[in-house]
């Protein structure tokens, strides 16, 4: 194998390394996405007072930030795409 075939050899392992990370927080994302939509409910049935929402709560809250917390420190060491950068704020805007 020559020298320059060896480098795209490599180029494509490292890159499909890469895809596959992405593909791990795309699932993360997806998580997160459906934990702030359930957190949602439970907010508004808990604002109604629904007893099993308001007993709820508490855990998807801190499941919710625990995701939260994965996400900011993936974002912190440059795991995350520009497109899934994109989309966190999306999903983070649903909360505000």
């Amino acid at each position: 194998m020559r020298a320059n075939e060896r480098v795209l050899v490599l180029e494509k392992v490292e890159q499909r390394k890469h895809d596959t990370g992405n593909c791990k927080w795309d699932r993360y994302l997806d998580d997160y996405n459906n934990y702030v939509k359930e957190y949602n409910k439970l907010y508004l049935n808990a604002q109604k007072g629904d007893e099993r929402a308001i007993t709820l709560y508490p855990y998807m809250k801190e499941k919710w930030e625990a995701l939260k917390k994965r996400l900011v420190k993936a974002y912190n060491n440059k795991r995350l795409s520009e497109k899934q950068v994109r989309r966190v704020i999306k999903i983070n805007m649903k909360i505000v």
